[in-house]
């Protein structure tokens, strides 16, 4: 029997701990090197030339005079990029949407303003965008469509060959009878609601560098992405390139939030570049680049219905949403999951879905933090306030009566998702105790000294994190897996290289990678020292996105690192002259017998005799190393809710939000301080969402009016709310040591608690609200709505 370890060999708890980020001296200390801190020698610098038309015919591009400009090396023109290359792949399709001819650069049409249509590389960015001044491209424009309900008008022009009208798709998900329900509802309510354009604003934006070695036929990148093995694959693929010839590297990366995913227009333009002139190819995005051909995201608009008993009980919610995609698909392209979540933490008896993708003469839209998530909970929780008010029955009361209780979970919804665990009530009347809902409710409605009225509100979510398994996505259509790795590699000085292929973009995650590979290896986190982010180094993966990095690669870890411990204890062992292993523990920096009088042995001892073959147990081969993959085989659903207090003036429709409090619930915390931020930047960008930020095309011209950072308003640090954090933790029993993803958390319940905590405080003026952003003066339009409707 193995004696319990005497308490001064125990080691701290690795899980769980609010342990710093490993990341953070470097970034912190301006220390840390982004891509356009890289500077090759003899590179050449990128200039693209964008369509200002959102939509038009090429008819000619001369670039005579600007090729004789000192200083510019290439040119190339969208003819020559279709003749060379094949389209943008897509890496996560919507399988009814047809395949779209998505050309690096518009050959012959070009279909939203701001789409590449010829590029220039040459000593320097400055002669690169002088030398566009100097081409001469004749349009010939074309009548466009910028908004869906236009662009499905019979009068309007198709914008792709070969395919009928501009409605691409069509799909649905029916549960139940949704229109027996309908029918049998004592209350049905309905409504229109408008989510807003809005795009991700990372700190740093876009930029690639491409370095083609003629010598052996490499093309070598550095790219800000979140996902180098699918840059690389879709690289090797579009160029018709072997594989094994590209390596991708991602840098510190400063922000991705969705937009990074797969490759744009520029890394294949670049690449292009770089393997005419055999020099190194440098973009980096400016500000005005970035709003025309990032990818965009959330734009959709709902028509929605929710039917219920006169006690109470929710039967029916209906939802047709038409999604604007854009020009084209993008590598990710619309949400694909808007509905998975649609009816939330609830019951529902029916339900039917209906998505209809429709193309516009605007940026394609791609991934972006809760990629449908936002939108479906904006819409479901605010007819389940209207609901709760119509019925006569406090909101807090109606949402509980109608959630899914612990002991009904596995449970699978309308939708098919099987949510896995948790506890919803819970988590939402631990947001409403947060606030003291009761006592918001019951107080006379009477205004303060500033003549505001207040008002509280509430919305529960569910939050989708991973895949469940690679097969489901291979049946799916998407072109990469579900899986993550992780290589292991013991060094001569006693610490652990880890290599995923996984990203850090400010999230964390070498920490929490770390945190898991301690956990289990029993040695201490500051051992491990990852390595991320270079397809030359480190073994198979997708990359980050979609809430799944700590599920899928704490699952390679936490495999790799037993591993990894089975072959240091048998090394041990026979160094330490014991029969078995079975008694050995290795406790941070050392290799511990628990049971007998052998002294320790230091781990690098260990790793050196590894290393060097000298000393081994018969049979063994050199080398102290283990790689594990790990594939989820279900997803993991987080939860939570938010309960909002404003004070709102409703003369003017001004308003304030005087408290804010989310709960989560995201399973086992690896590092709770990572936790919070994740949620707390996932807050920062859904009240810019909520409240300010909107991408807006003029309907006649179809430029995009507020391209800059001077009318695009996205929140300052001044003009966010304060707000507060409550936990749970119900570990997942689907995923390795119970984790769940906590990315896309905070992104969902904040627009729909806010809008209904303003519907509160001016139901007496039947306020309703519909559309985002939620500003002063939208407030103040429903308060004359309502007022007009109520005469």
């Amino acid at each position: 029997m193995v004696e319990v370890m005497p308490p001064q060999l125990r080691r701290e708890a690795q899980l769980g701990q609010r342990v710093g980020r490993h990341e953070d001296a470097q970034l912190l200390r301006g220390y840390a090197r982004f891509l356009d801190d890289i500077e090759p020698a003899h590179a050449l610098h990128m200039a693209v030339g964008r369509s200002p038309f959102p939509h038009a015919r090429i008819v000619s591009v001369d670039v005579s005079e600007a090729a004789a400009l000192d200083g510019v090396e290439h040119i190339l023109v969208g003819s020559e990029v279709a003749r060379c290359t094949k389209p943008l792949t897509r890496l996560r399709p919507i399988k009814e949407v047809p395949l779209l001819s998505y050309w690096a650069m518009a050959p012959d049409v070009a279909l939203f303003e701001g789409q590449p249509v010829v590029s220039v590389a040459a000593t320097s960015r400055r002669v690169a965008e002088d030398a566009l001044e100097l081409i001469d491209i004749d349009y010939e424009p074309i009548e466009q469509r910028v908004d869906v309900r236009g662009a499905v008008s019979a009068d309007a022009p198709g914008l792709h060959d070969g395919v009928e009208g501009n409605l691409l798709a069509t799909t649905t998900r029916r549960t139940g009878d949704p229109e027996l329900a309908l029918a049998l509802s004592d209350v049905v309510i309905e409504d229109t609601f408008e989510i807003n354009r809005v795009i991700a604003l990372p700190m740093e934006g876009r930029g690639i560098i491409a370095e083609f070695v003629p010598g052996s036929g490499e093309l070598l990148v550095h790219v800000s992405s979140q996902v180098p093995h699918l840059v690389r694959k879709q690289l090797a693929e579009i160029l018709d390139l072997d594989e094994g010839k590209v390596r991708v590297q991602s840098p510190n990366v400063g922000g991705g939030f969705g937009l990074k995913l797969g490759v744009y227009p520029e890394d294949l333009i670049a690449s292009l570049h770089s393997m005419a002139t055999r020099r190194p190819v440098k973009w980096v995005e400016d500000r005005i680049e970035h709003f025309r051909s990032s990818t965009h995201a959330r734009e959709a608009r709902h028509v929605a219905k929710l039917g219920a008993t006169r006690d109470g009980t929710v039967r029916v919610l209906t939802d047709t949403l038409t999604i604007d995609m854009g020009a084209y698909h993008s590598p990710f392209g619309p949400p694909s999951s808007a509905t998975v979540t649609l009816t939330g933490p609830y019951l529902v008896e029916s339900c039917y879905a209906e998505r209809q993708i429709v193309a516009t003469n605007k940026a394609p839209v791609g991934a972006y933090r809760g990629y449908g998530a936002p939108e479906s909970n904006f819409v479901c929780e605010l007819l389940m306030e209207r609901m709760a008010r119509e019925l006569g029955i406090d909101p807090l009361q109606f949402r509980l009566q109608n959630m899914i209780r612990p002991e009904q979970l596995p449970f699978e919804t309308p939708s098919g998702a099987i949510y896995d665990g948790g506890d919803y009530p819970a988590c939402l009347q631990l947001a409403a105790d947060a606030i003291d809902y009761d006592r918001l409710r019951t107080r006379d409605r009477v205004p303060d000294g500033n003549g505001r009225l207040r008002g509280v509100g509430l919305a529960a979510f569910i939050e989708k994190t991973g895949y469940p398994s690679s097969k489901w996505l291979g049946k799916e259509g998407a072109a990469f897996g579900a899986y993550e790795s992780v290589t292991l590699r013991g060094t001569r000085s006693g610490t652990i290289d880890c290599y995923t292929g996984i990203t850090h973009f400010g999230q964390g995650g070498a920490t929490a990678l770390a945190q898991v590979v301690a956990e289990v290896m029993g040695v201490e986190h500051s051992q491990v020292h990852v390595h991320a982010g270079d397809t030359g180094a480190s073994p198979g993966g997708s990359g980050s996105f979609s809430s799944r990095t700590m599920i899928a690669n704490a699952g390679a870890g936490q495999q790799a690192a037993q591993q990894l411990s089975q072959q240091v204890l048998a090394i041990a062992a026979h160094l330490m002259g014991v029969e078995s292993a079975q008694n050995l523990v290795i406790s941070g920096q050392e290799v511990v017998d628990l049971v007998g009088s052998v002294e320790p042995i230091p781990l690098a001892t260990v790793f050196q005799n590894a290393i060097s073959g000298h000393d081994l147990p018969d049979g063994m081969e050199p080398g102290v190393e283990a790689t594990a993959y790990f594939d989820p085989q279900a997803s993991a659903y987080g939860s939570g809710a938010a309960a909002c207090v404003v004070a709102v003036d409703p003369t003017t429709g001004e308003f304030e939000i005087e408290r804010f409090v989310l709960t989560h619930d995201c399973g086992t915390q690896v590092n709770p301080t990572l936790v919070d931020g994740q949620v707390d930047g996932g807050l920062a960008q859904a009240f810019g969402a909520a409240l300010m930020e909107e991408l807006l095309y003029d309907p006649d011209s179809g430029q995009l009016i507020n391209g800059t950072m001077m009318d695009y308003f996205a929140p300052s640090a001044a003009d966010l709310p304060d707000w507060e954090l409550e936990h749970l933790e119900t570990p997942s029993p689907v995923t390795p040591l119970g984790v769940r993803g906590v990315g896309e958390a905070g992104t969902i319940p904040p627009a729909a608690a806010i809008a209904n905590a303003i519907s509160d405080a001016l139901r007496d003026y039947n306020v309703s609200i519909s559309r985002l952003p939620i500003t002063p003066e939208r407030v103040w339009q429903a308060i004359v709505d309502g007022q007009e409707s109520g005469k």
